[in-house]
């Protein structure tokens, strides 16, 4: 959902991905400007783009508390009936002593949408009144930052998930929060689909125009430039370290420092969480007093065995599937960033990519488990406990996100672009040996 960053000027463009410096082409309306190189979008116009942010932020913030206090779900099992909120669906892994996990769901469910709603309403209202305002940059750059983490729209296929399980045994009516909530998920869709970052970012620009390329440049860094990969503000190419975006405010680097180091501390760690988030029981079971402990792997047979197929599949992507291929996905890059491969450098662009945006869906069953130990509180009867699993699977959904934010996809071209001097050079000095 979140867009990618770009460096759009009068005369050229750099590319976010792979440092390409191209001309800058002006696209008409809802069409889109992609990278030739790597496939990174570059632009997409949008038609009306303050105004319509604008009116769907202020939709979705009237939205927001009914969509979240409101009863969201109401089980009835043998006349005993539970409901719950989102909000106290959010809260319910602190009743559990899983604070971490709590403070993930939290954050992730409630805090980060409320955010990014107040965020973009606050620039879009400022921009709509053809305002500058010192903090609008500021408030746009958290609004960048914060994006990927508001998961409202995995929360909301939690509560699908939940209403499909539970279906076969128990009572379930629909309250007043959760259509309000479909509407808050749809609307935040269409607010950050609406959002035109290039052009938002060009009215808030008060410094002077980006300093010009050097004929024959191919990349930024051959032309001694560089990117604010928040906003795409084009400077003079500086390796401090810390150095400030003058449109912004954020750090600006030629490469992320330690990006390779950090990545691979990630993964590693990834690696690490996936073997007890898989193998140790995630959710208990207490039906008439007897407890049943079940992992993920228990949760995706149960829905096959149920006929639900499709939410056994989607599961089985989101939590085993998708957690896999973006620790195979990142180690392949890493690699290929240290052998300096050279082949499939636009695939692994758009491998990348597509973990980045894949990333977050893997919290789909930490809210489903949130919701189910909300709802199903009925004492001897039956009660929903989570189990250990939950933190080890929480800290692989967050390893992985964070290495694929750490990692700076142009150290991948970097190392290709490098390999052919290599090869040359050790070529020359066997015959200079000779």
């Amino acid at each position: 959902m979140q867009n990618p960053s770009r460096a759009i000027h009068a005369g050229f463009t750099v590319c976010p991905g792979c440092d390409l410096l191209l001309e800058h082409i002006r696209t008409s309306t809802d069409h889109t400007a992609v990278c030739p190189r790597c496939g990174s979008r570059l632009y997409r116009a949008r038609r009306d783009a303050v105004t319509k942010t604008l009116a769907l932020s202020l939709t979705g913030l009237l939205l927001y508390l009914p969509a979240n206090f409101m009863t969201l779900l109401t089980f009835d099992v043998l006349g005993t009936s539970s409901s719950t909120t989102i909000f106290a669906s959010s809260l319910s892994m602190f009743a559990q002593h899983q604070f971490i996990v709590g403070v993930v769901v939290m954050l992730t469910g409630l805090v980060f949408p409320l955010c990014t709603l107040s965020l973009l309403f606050a620039v879009s209202l400022g921009l709509h009144l053809d305002r500058q305002w010192p903090w609008m940059p500021v408030l746009l750059r958290w609004h960048h930052h914060l994006t990927e983490w508001a998961m409202q729209d995995v929360f909301l296929i939690g509560v699908f998930v939940t209403i499909i399980k539970m279906s076969h045994s128990a009572t379930i009516e629909s309250g007043t929060g959760l259509f309000c909530f479909i509407g808050l998920v749809l609307v935040t869709i269409a607010a950050q689909s609406a959002i035109d970052y290039p052009l938002f970012w060009s009215r808030l620009d008060r410094g002077g125009p980006p300093p010009m390329p050097p004929a024959g440049a191919g990349t930024a860094r051959e032309a001694g430039l560089m990117a604010c990969h928040t906003c795409g503000r084009v400077m003079a190419a500086s390796d401090e370290q810390g150095a400030r975006c003058p449109r912004c405010g954020g750090q600006v680097h030629l490469r992320r420092a330690d990006s390779i180091g950090r990545t691979w501390a990630l993964v590693i760690t990834a690696i690490i969480f996936t073997f007890p988030a898989n193998l140790l029981p995630i959710m208990e079971v207490e039906y008439l007093g007897v407890p049943d402990r079940n992992t993920i792997m228990d949760g995706i047979i149960y829905f096959f065995h149920e006929g639900s197929y499709g939410i056994g599949a989607i599961i089985l992507t989101a939590s085993i599937l998708v957690p896999l291929f973006k620790i195979l996905g990142m180690i392949l890059i890493l690699l290929s960033i240290h052998f300096r491969w050279q082949g499939w450098l636009r695939h692994k662009s758009l491998m990348f990519r597509f973990i980045q945006f894949i990333g977050r869906w893997s919290m789909l069953d930490i809210f489903v488990i949130a919701l189910l130990c909300a709802l199903v509180r009925f004492g001897y009867l039956s009660t929903v406990n989570v189990a250990p699993a939950a933190l080890y699977f929480t800290g692989v959904v967050l390893a992985t996100m964070f290495s694929a934010i750490n990692f700076d996809p142009r150290l991948l071209w970097d190392a290709a672009a490098q390999a052919p001097q290599e090869m040359q050079e050790t070529t020359y000095a066997t015959a200079s040996s000779s």
